[in-house]
């Protein structure tokens, strides 16, 4: 009999390409059976999942709900949004827990960050997305049930959905990426639709072995001049890279002070001690290595999600 899988997420990057890839793969869909759990069962990603996947409501801020959704799953894929606040996003994922462990779901499977604030001494303390999940991670571990983590490194997208992130067009016609860092500072990149489930499948096929671990999951590190190079030939577009004062990169976000602040510590902290900490480039190894299929590369991303400069 096939165990219940619950995805939270189901209809957006990360959940989706967890129910993608467990469709996709013989082993595990013979395993696992999905469960689909999102707050709007009647959005058109909802519908669309109907036709795969049993799919059924859950409000993250209803615990009724939730205790309803979980009933009878044995795996659970949660990730949480962080818009939501950084006490309301930990409560949610202790809530989530904390019904896990009441219902006798026998392993969770979190999407996690690191603390920003503890890796940096204390330095850096707006990046509360980061220490939500870090925080929620915590508890996780604390709990008398098995659960494995994937901690994603900046996602390939954010280059289509971050303006702020994208080359602008300079007033000599050339397009220029201004930031507020050095050009050589490492940045773990994930094509998060495409991989997120490989790296989740790895888990979901060998759960005794990951039980505990984390996957800090990203394809590799890749300098800012060398993605601004693979912009360049892949738009065949003349590319510069301007480094400008924090102010100036606040100004040029046009977003609240909130996330603006946010956005130029964390591009801080990358630059003095690297996403994922010192030992970053040795844990995106490990973990590319042990996830379940071949990861794509930025330039692949690229091909299939050109950038339109115009």
């Amino acid at each position: 009999m096939s165990k219940i899988l619950a995805v939270f997420g189901a209809t957006g990057q990360q959940g989706g390409s967890v129910v993608n890839y467990v469709l996709n793969d013989s082993e595990l869909f013979q395993q696992y059976k999905i469960r689909a759990i999102t707050s709007n069962i009647d959005s058109e990603r909802a519908k669309r999942l109907k036709e795969k996947v049993e799919v059924v409501h859950g409000d993250m801020l209803n615990r009724a709900s939730l205790e309803t959704a979980l009933t009878g799953v044995h795996t659970v894929f949660a990730m949480t949004a962080p818009s939501l606040g950084p006490e309301v996003e930990y409560n949610i994922v202790k809530t989530i827990a904390d019904i896990a462990v009441e219902k006798d779901v026998e392993y969770i499977i979190f999407s996690t960050l690191p603390s920003i604030h503890e890796l940096s001494g204390g330095k850096y303390t707006k990046v509360t997305p980061f220490d939500a999940k870090a925080k929620a991670e915590r508890y996780i571990r604390g709990l008398p049930i098995k659960s494995a983590f994937c901690s994603l490194g900046s996602f390939m997208e954010n280059f289509q959905s971050e303006t702020f992130l994208a080359p602008r067009k300079a007033d000599d016609g050339t397009w220029v990426v201004a930031l507020h860092v050095s050009p050589k500072i490492q940045w773990p990149l994930i094509n998060a639709v495409r991989d997120t489930g490989k790296f989740v499948g790895a888990i979901l096929a060998e759960p005794e072995k990951y039980n505990g671990k984390t996957f800090c999951a990203a394809t590799k590190f890749y300098s800012l001049e060398e993605m601004i190079a693979i912009m360049s030939k892949a738009t065949g577009k003349t590319i510069f890279y301007e480094r400008i004062s924090h102010e100036e990169f606040k100004k040029s976000m046009a977003i609240p002070e909130i996330l603006a602040d946010m956005f130029v510590e964390m591009l801080a902290f990358l630059e003095e001690t690297g996403y994922f900490g010192p030992d970053g480039e040795k844990l995106v190894a490990w973990a590319s290595k042990n996830a379940r299929g071949r990861l794509s590369t930025f330039e692949e991303y690229l091909e299939t999600h050109p950038l339109r400069l115009e």
